[in-house]
């Protein structure tokens, strides 16, 4: 369309404004935690494989180093989180009085269909401090184990690379890998010792 004075009028744009929810941190002290599903943590981390990048969304157990969900995704979207949190829930529907969950605030996590199925479920949400990846440090321990010591996926295809990760997460970190952090146990066998009674 053409305005008078012969200039072209230019259109409005429109964008797409999406409504975040903002949460405090609320991780007094992450290290004193004890009881297993009391705080979980979360992040995304990008992997290369033969074709080009993929996304894992991974949740860690904080008092059992337990990765209790996961998800492998060609696309870092909110969806990615919350089919990782579905499985993780899923694995462990009694919730501790009072359990956290904790992420950045990266917009997979702000998103409200990420905030429902979170406090749905039992977990209050809390989130990072802007520019404190400390705050997160219990996963992002992990992303660096995991590049450390995973076998090399950048030859791989998506579903081989994503067997890959799965084979490392379960079979390995989370069945056979001792840790430090817990006394140089292995997550599984912590879970195992600290949540089922004893007959």
């Amino acid at each position: 369309m053409i305005a008078k004075g012969g200039s072209p009028k230019k259109k409005k744009s429109r964008r797409l404004v999406i409504e975040q929810y903002i949460e405090e941190n609320l991780i007094v002290d992450k290290f004193s935690i004890t009881t297993p599903n009391e705080l979980w943590c979360s992040d995304i981390t990008e992997l290369k494989y033969k074709y080009g990048k993929l996304y894992l969304c991974g949740i860690i157990d904080v008092a059992t180093r337990r990765i209790v969900g996961w998800s492998v995704s060609k696309t870092e979207t909110q969806k990615l989180v919350q089919d990782a949190f579905k499985m993780a829930i899923g694995r462990n529907p009694e919730v501790v009085e009072n359990a956290i969950y904790h992420s950045d605030r990266g917009p997979q996590y702000t998103a409200k269909k990420t905030k429902k199925l979170i406090e749905k479920s039992g977990f209050r949400k809390s989130m990072s401090r802007p520019g404190t990846p400390s705050d997160n440090q219990p996963i992002e321990s992990f992303w660096h184990t995991l590049e450390v010591e995973m076998p090399d996926i950048r030859h791989l295809n998506f579903e081989d690379a994503a067997r890959t990760i799965v084979g490392y997460i379960e079979l390995y970190y989370n069945s056979i890998r001792m840790h430090s952090g817990i006394k140089y146990l292995i997550p599984n066998e912590l879970f195992t010792l600290r949540c089922v009674p004893k007959t």
